[in-house]
């Protein structure tokens, strides 16, 4: 996921739980949107705070 894949993530998380806030939503799709949004944000914001990795040097240098 590209960084900015997770932005967009975050986005349409908080779209759904705002909607869910907003009573726009029927009964069933609230659930949806609570679960989905909240695993949304939480996982697009994990990954736009991770630090990149860098790779492990690779060579025959001790």
């Amino acid at each position: 996921m590209t960084r900015g894949t997770a932005y967009g993530a975050v986005a349409v998380g908080t779209v759904l739980i705002g909607f869910y806030l907003a009573d726009v939503l029927a009964i069933p799709y609230s659930i949806f949107a609570v679960l989905a949004g909240t695993s949304l944000t939480v996982d697009g914001g994990r990954r736009i705070i991770r630090p990149r990795r860098r790779p492990a040097p690779q060579g025959g240098q001790p």
